[in-house]
C-alpha cells in the first residue's frame, strides 16, 4: 500500500434537510510516518488544488460548497488561494489562536471573497476577537452543555453568523437545534434509524416495497408496469430520474414500459431504491439519506467493478450497488432491517450482507461506511484485500459522487 492522502466528504444539511455542502475530511494512509499536521494540511490543500482542477467542481462539489480545516500555518499560507473563493469555506480549527497575525489573514481572505469559519466552537471560546470576518461558525453539540445553548446560539445570531450544530448524533438533537434557530447541521443523526414497531408506511413507499419485492421474486414485465401504472406520478417521476441521472443517458425514455424493458429487472432495483429515498411523490433528490446511500451504493459498485467484477462469492457490481443502496433503509422507513430484507426477499448474500456485514459485499459495505467516515484504519486493510491503493479509491470514490451529483441536481 502506497502512501497518501484520502480526501473524504461528510455532508452538511440546512434546514429542510437538504445537502447543501460537505466538510472534506483529509486523511493520510495508516503506513505514513506520522508527520507533522501542517505537513498533511499542505499535502490536502495539493490534493484538493489538483482534483479541483481535473474533475472540476461539479464532480468534486456538484452545487455544494466544500469546508475543510486549516491549521494555522496553512491558514497564514498562499497556497490556499488556489482554491476557488466561491465553493470553498476554510474552517480555523480551534486550537488556532486569535493572533494579530491571523486575525490580519482573516480579514485579508474575508475581503478577498474567501468565507471564513470557527470550527468547534464552545462557550466563551477565545477566538471571539475573529467574529467579525466569520461568515459560519460550527457549535460543537457535545461540548456545550444543553442548558447554556440557547443562550450561545442568541448571543452568534446576534454577531450576524450562521451558526451550524456539528456532531448531531440523533433526530432528537436536531430537532431541538432546529427549534433554536441553527441555519445548518452535520453528524450521522439521518442516518441512524428510529425504529418504530408496527409503523405504517405511506402508500407511495408502500407501491416502491412491494415494487422490490416483483423485481426480486422475477416477476413478468407487465405486471411491473401495471404497479406503476397504478400510482401515475411515481412512474413519470422514475422517468425523469432515470432520463437526468448523471446527465449521461443514452436513451431517452417516454413511457414506464419502455424504461421497465429497456433498464431489465436488475438496473430497475436501483432506480426503484433511489425512488425510495427520494420520498417517491416529492422526489426531494436532495434528501441526506439518499446522497449518502446513492454514494454507498455507487461506490460499492465501482469497487467491484474495478476488479474482476465480480467478488469472491459471485457478488456483481449491480448486486453491490443495491446494498450499500438498501444498507440505510432502516432509517428512511424507521423499521428493522432484519424485518425489511426478509419481507422483500432478498438473496441469501444480499441479506448477511445487510444484517450482519457478511461476506463480500458485508465487507464491501463495512469498507463504504468506512470511507464515508474518513475511517482510514477500517477501510484500508480491505484496500490491501482489493489490490486498490489511496489513488484509486479516491478516483472511485470522486467518480461516486460525480454520479450522485447527477442524480440529485438534474440538469
Amino acid at each position: 500500500m502506497s502512501q497518501g492522502t484520502f480526501v473524504g466528504r461528510q455532508p452538511i444539511v440546512d434546514r429542510e434537510q437538504r445537502v447543501v455542502a460537505y466538510e472534506l475530511l483529509f486523511r493520510s494512509s495508516a503506513e505514513a510516518k506520522v508527520a507533522d499536521f501542517d505537513e498533511v494540511g499542505r499535502a490536502a490543500v495539493r490534493v484538493m488544488v489538483n482534483t479541483f482542477a481535473a474533475l472540476g467542481m461539479e464532480a468534486v462539489l456538484g452545487r455544494a460548497r466544500g469546508f475543510f480545516n486549516v491549521t494555522r500555518e496553512v491558514f497564514l499560507s498562499e497556497s490556499i488561494e488556489a482554491l476557488p473563493r466561491d465553493r470553498v469555506v476554510f474552517e480555523i480549527l480551534e486550537d488556532v489562536e486569535p493572533t494579530e497575525d491571523v486575525q490580519a489573514r482573516c480579514r485579508e481572505l474575508h475581503d478577498a471573497g474567501f468565507t471564513l469559519a470557527l470550527d468547534d466552537w464552545v462557550v466563551d471560546d477565545p477566538r471571539e476577537s475573529l467574529l467579525p470576518w466569520a461568515s459560519v461558525v460550527k457549535v460543537d453539540l457535545p461540548a456545550v452543555p444543553r442548558k447554556e445553548l440557547r443562550k450561545l446560539a442568541r448571543s452568534l445570531r446576534a454577531e450576524g453568523v450562521q451558526i451550524l450544530a456539528e456532531k448531531v448524533e440523533t433526530a432528537e438533537e436536531f430537532d431541538a437545534c432546529h427549534k433554536l434557530g441553527f441555519d445548518f447541521f452535520q453528524g450521522y443523526f439521518f442516518a441512524k434509524p428510529i425504529v418504530l414497531e408496527g409503523a405504517d408506511m405511506d402508500a407511495t413507499k408502500t407501491m416502491l416495497v412491494k415494487l422490490l419485492q416483483q423485481i426480486s421474486a422475477g416477476v413478468e414485465t407487465t405486471t411491473i408496469v401495471e404497479t406503476f401504472k397504478q400510482d401515475a406520478k411515481l412512474g413519470l417521476n422514475l422517468l425523469r430520474i432515470v432520463n437526468t441521472a448523471g446527465r449521461a443517458a443514452r436513451v431517452r425514455l417516454d413511457t414506464i414500459e419502455a424504461a421497465v424493458r429497456h433498464l431489465g429487472l436488475q438496473q430497475l432495483a436501483r432506480w426503484v431504491a433511489i425512488l425510495l429515498y427520494a420520498q417517491g411523490q416529492e422526489a426531494d433528490l436532495r434528501s441526506p439519506l439518499l446522497a449518502t446511500a446513492a454514494h454507498r451504493g455507487r461506490l460499492m459498485e465501482l469497487v467491484v467493478g474495478h476488479g474482476a467484477g465480480r467478488g469472491e462469492d459471485g457478488s456483481d457490481p449491480e448486486r453491490a450497488f443495491l446494498v450499500g443502496m438498501l444498507s440505510l433503509a432502516d432509517a428512511l422507513l424507521g423499521r428493522p432491517i432484519e424485518g425489511l430484507v426478509t419481507e422483500l426477499r432478498l438473496s441469501a448474500e444480499v441479506e448477511r450482507a445487510l444484517t450482519h456485514h457478511e461476506g463480500d459485499l458485508g465487507r464491501l459495505l463495512s469498507m463504504a461506511i468506512a470511507v464515508e467516515a474518513g475511517d482510514v484504519a477500517k477501510f484500508e486493510p480491505e484496500l490491501e484485500r482489493r489490490d486498490l491503493d489511496f489513488a484509486s479509491l479516491q478516483a472511485l470514490d470522486n467518480a461516486a459522487y460525480a454520479w450522485v451529483h447527477g442524480l440529485t441536481e438534474p440538469s
